[in-house]
């Protein structure tokens, strides 16, 4: 505790504490256990937690990648997830207020893609609420403060991520969340055991955990992106394992983004070396004409067929695009309206048909820059595009120096930009929060030496 306090306090002031905080959790401990033993794990968990950031160095960095993809494990639609969202939150903040009060005055950084996602946060935590109250109330500002977090962990921590080890240690924590809920989902998948097939595979994939559709696949493309690309000579069988883990995965996502996203990402992490580019190459194409499972190529199949075009699935997506693009002509400052997708389909008639009836329950177009730009403007797009295109031109002067963890977020940010092109993952507060700690690496300095 002294060391937490030692940047900001005297002596006194912090024996004082000390001392309170251990009078206070005694007694407190003992009743949650009593009474509320949820309660005390996560009390136990925040405790383990400021633990870690009293030790310092990458155990912290390790354990943040890792615990925000294990939330997936959680139901999205119940009270626990957005508990333990909130709490998660919380722990990140308080690592980012310790971070600053060890590194008081951070080294050159980036300022502009800092600058850009926070506003990009702003915009999102902001349009995000407006459904919920139409006037400024104590509970508005609460939620969107709340929304904000993650993007206030960012603000302060980003610049402070400057050792190349504490990177490594960020992402190989979400490389390994990725496994872990790889891992929960093959083995209570019905589709490897059952021998569905094709539509109903597909849909049984997204029951799983949540109903998370194509979130999953993204997760998992990410972890094998973040594994192939930090090289290690070390732990090379284990690593090994674990991509042959993630691979089964994003196959049985039946996320036709995931396997293009899988595809580009593997490609670009291999396209300056040419004998290994032909070698990955050669076996993703013998994999995709032997490997594949039979449910995997009855959903490839149901995408386009010589006598029947594409499938409904597909077909919709191209009229919510052509929705997307009138909705923001019609409102191109302000944008229709966060959450008002579905309401604009309705009054406008350019609902899809599918089946023989209109699908009205669509919150998104299914393509994410063209979603933002349809609710919240030609300011939120332009961000949308902005982090994008920022994020990318900083990997190139990073890759420049040879900087290998630049190269593999590079990777990451092609994946997430293919999966963006058919659905809208950083809408999704897990991936949105995993996307944040990858460009977190990006901002500071030091690995350019």
């Amino acid at each position: 505790m002294n060391r937490l306090f030692t940047p900001v306090a005297p002596d006194f002031v912090r024996t004082g504490t000390a001392l309170a905080i251990g009078l206070i959790i005694a007694p407190l401990a003992g009743v949650l256990a009593a009474t509320q033993p949820l309660l005390l794990l996560a009390f136990l968990g925040a405790a383990m937690w400021v633990a870690l950031i009293l030790r310092g160095g990458r155990s912290a960095f390790f354990v943040t990648g890792m615990a925000v993809p294990l939330l997936y494990l959680i139901d999205v639609r119940s009270a626990l997830f957005s508990q333990a969202l909130l709490a998660l939150y919380g722990m990140t903040c308080l690592h980012a207020l310790y971070l600053v009060a060890q590194q008081p005055d951070s080294r050159q950084w980036s300022r502009r893609l800092v600058a850009l996602v926070v506003a990009w946060g702003a915009v999102v935590a902001l349009a995000a609420r407006t459904s919920a109250s139409d006037s400024l109330s104590l509970r508005f500002v609460v939620t969107v403060g709340i929304g904000l977090l993650p993007y206030l962990w960012f603000a302060l921590a980003a610049s402070r991520i400057t050792d190349i080890d504490r990177q490594r240690a960020l992402l190989s924590g979400i490389a390994l969340g990725a496994v872990v809920v790889a891992v929960v989902f093959l083995v209570n998948s019905r589709s490897l055991t059952d021998g569905l097939q094709g539509r109903d595979a597909w849909i049984d994939t997204y029951t799983i955990i949540g109903s998370l559709k194509n979130s999953l696949g993204l997760l998992w493309v990410i972890g094998w992106t973040l594994l192939l690309g930090l090289r290690t000579r070390e732990w090379r069988l284990i690593r090994g394992a674990l991509l042959i883990v993630l691979l089964v995965a994003i196959l049985f996502s039946f996320s036709r983004s995931s396997y293009m996203a899988l595809i580009v990402a593997t490609l670009l992490l291999y396209h300056d070396r040419s004998l290994k580019l032909w070698v990955v190459a050669g076996a993703i194409g013998a994999f995709l004409l032997f490997g594949l499972p039979d449910a995997v190529w009855a959903r490839l199949e149901m995408t386009w067929t010589p006598g029947r075009g594409f499938d409904p699935s597909a077909e919709t997506r191209i009229e919510l695009w052509g929705a997307a693009i009138n909705a923001f002509l019609s409102a191109p400052l302000t944008g229709i309206g966060w959450g008002k997708f579905s309401e604009y389909l309705v009054r406008t008639g350019q609902a899809p048909v599918a089946a023989g009836s209109a699908v009205y329950d669509l919150g998104y177009a299914h393509n994410y820059f063209l979603s933002a730009f349809a609710m919240t403007g030609i300011g939120g797009g332009v961000l949308s595009v902005g982090i994008f295109v920022a994020a990318w031109m900083r990997t190139q002067a990073l890759i420049a120096h040879q900087s290998h963890v630049a190269r593999a977020v590079q990777a990451v940010l092609l994946a997430v930009l293919v999966s963006s092109l058919f659905g809208e993952p950083l809408f999704d507060p897990i991936l949105a929060f995993v996307f944040i700690l990858v460009l977190a690496c990006l901002v500071g300095q030091q690995s350019e030496a």
